[in-house]
C-alpha cells in the first residue's frame, strides 16, 4: 500500500513539476517577447524625432526671440527623416528632442556666415544654461550620402558631392564676354 502511496504521488508531484515548467516557459517566452519589442521597438520610437526644417534667415532672430515666439513665427517644415531635405548646405542644431536643421542653403560660404551666428547664440546659451551639453551643432551639406540611403533597390540619381562655386567673375571675364570671346 506504501508503494501505490508513493506511486501516487510521485505522478501528482510529477505532473505539478511539468504545470509548472509549462508555466515558467510560457512566462519567460512572454518575457522574451517584451524584451523583444523592447529592443526594437523602442530605438525606432526614440528616432522618431522630426527634423524641424527652417528658413536661415531665423538664425539672427533666434538670440532675441522666446522659443514660443520662434517656434509661433517659424514653425518650419516638419520631415522623418533627412533623405527628404532638399540639396543645399544646412546648419544643424540638435540636441534632445530638438532637430533644427536651418537651410537649404545655396552656398557654403553664406552657411558658414549663418553658423558662425548661431555659434554665438548657442555659446551664450550654454554660458546662460551649463545643463545644455551633448548637443550637435554642424554646417552639413544635405542629403548626404548617409542619411540618403534607404532600403530602396533603386539607383541614386544624386550627386553627393556639393556643387562646384562658379568661378569669381574678374574685369577681363567682363571684357571678354562684352566683345563676345566667351
Amino acid at each position: 500500500m506504501s508503494s501505490f502511496m508513493h506511486n501516487s504521488l510521485a505522478c501528482e508531484s510529477n505532473a505539478l513539476w511539468v504545470l509548472a515548467r509549462a508555466i515558467f516557459t510560457l512566462r519567460s517566452f512572454a518575457r522574451a517577447r517584451a524584451l523583444a519589442l523592447l529592443f526594437f521597438v523602442l530605438p525606432a520610437l526614440l528616432q522618431a524625432t522630426p527634423i524641424r526644417v527652417i528658413d536661415e534667415a531665423a538664425i539672427p532672430l533666434a538670440g532675441f526671440l522666446s522659443k514660443v515666439d520662434f517656434d509661433q513665427r517659424y514653425p518650419g517644415d516638419l520631415l522623418d527623416h533627412p533623405s527628404k531635405l532638399d540639396t543645399g548646405w544646412y546648419v544643424i542644431y540638435e540636441h534632445e528632442s530638438l532637430n533644427y536643421y536651418f537651410g537649404p542653403i545655396l552656398l557654403e560660404s553664406i552657411g558658414n556666415d549663418y553658423f558662425d551666428q548661431l555659434s554665438e547664440i548657442i555659446e551664450l546659451a550654454v554660458i546662460q544654461r551649463p545643463s545644455i551639453q551633448d548637443y550637435r551643432f554642424e554646417l552639413s551639406y544635405e542629403p548626404n550620402a548617409s542619411s540618403s540611403e534607404s532600403k530602396s533597390t533603386e539607383p541614386s540619381t544624386q550627386n553627393p558631392l556639393p556643387p562646384q562655386a562658379p568661378p569669381k567673375p574678374s574685369f577681363w571675364s567682363f571684357v571678354k564676354k562684352v566683345f563676345g570671346f566667351r
